[in-house]
């Protein structure tokens, strides 16, 4: 199979925008994903407008949201509309209601998307430790402060979670070392029954910078997240104590557009 692709790299968290039309997108991603040379944590669809006045969507490897794919979407969307300087585009992508805006430095490579605050926040309780849980549309995110990131543990948190939740398009599980603040993000894609321990997550940057902004009342706040691949900004803007605005940001790098060969007959002899 033949696919055309863009390479993009925010804070590590290798996303490859997919650029013709696949018909099996879950196959598609499987292959993708086990094609070693690529690196890729996470697959997206591109689906470019049919008029000049429609948006440019992106459709996740399993319907899900992704806070990085967004930023790196945005940003490959801006420079193929010729865009430059400071921009902004608005997108559609997999797992939102509504459009969202994303702010551009294009020559930089930095992009900064504003996504809906949480639907709702809750807490599970795994093995005597409440773990804050936040639902976002799209994918839900469970931080776990102080438990070390393994996935024989995640599915053991996965297992308690889907015993007292509906179950998302994809589950986070955020791993946070409070001591060194630094964040091993993991995400479990339900459509294609994958997991990934991500080198950063966007939308797990931004229920952590939520949480630990949580005591805040009022104003705007910036805070950075750490995780294994680079830095991710948050920004959150609060009003009597409600969460108002929650946007995340960093720097992307893109690949120009490339053509990849794979075997599936070879990609299934490696397992």
């Amino acid at each position: 199979m033949t696919f055309e692709i863009v390479v993009a790299d925010p804070a590590k968290n290798i996303t490859l925008l997919v650029l013709n039309p696949v018909e099996n997108r879950a196959e598609a991603a499987k292959l993708l994903l086990a094609e070693q040379s690529l690196h890729a944590e996470q697959v997206g669809f591109v689906i470019p407008p049919k008029t000049l006045q429609g948006l440019w969507r992106l459709e996740m490897m399993g319907g899900e949201f992704c806070g990085n794919g967004a930023r790196s979407f945005g940003l490959f969307v801006a420079r193929t509309i010729g865009l430059s300087g400071n921009a902004e585009v608005t997108i559609e992508v997999s797992g939102m209601k509504e459009p969202l805006p994303v702010r551009l430095q294009v020559e930089k490579g930095t992009a900064e998307v504003r996504i809906p605050k949480p639907l709702s926040q809750d807490a599970l309780n795994f093995q005597g430790q409440s773990l804050p849980a936040y639902r976002f549309d799209g994918i839900t995110h469970l931080i776990a402060p102080g438990i070390p990131p393994e996935e024989q543990t995640f599915f053991m948190i996965k297992r308690v979670f889907e015993t007292r939740f509906p179950f998302p398009q994809a589950l986070g599980v955020l791993f946070f070392d409070q001591a060194a603040r630094f964040m091993v993000p993991a995400v479990y894609v339900y459509h294609t029954d994958s997991l990934i321990f991500e080198s950063s997550c966007g939308s797990g940057s931004a229920a952590l910078g939520l949480w630990l902004e949580e005591s805040r009342y009022e104003g705007e706040s910036r805070v950075a997240v750490p995780q294994p691949g680079g830095i991710i900004e948050v920004q959150t803007v609060k009003k009597g104590g409600a969460v108002l605005t929650v946007a995340i940001g960093g720097t992307v790098a893109l690949e120009e557009p490339r053509l990849v060969r794979i075997d599936p007959w070879a990609e299934q002899g490696k397992g």
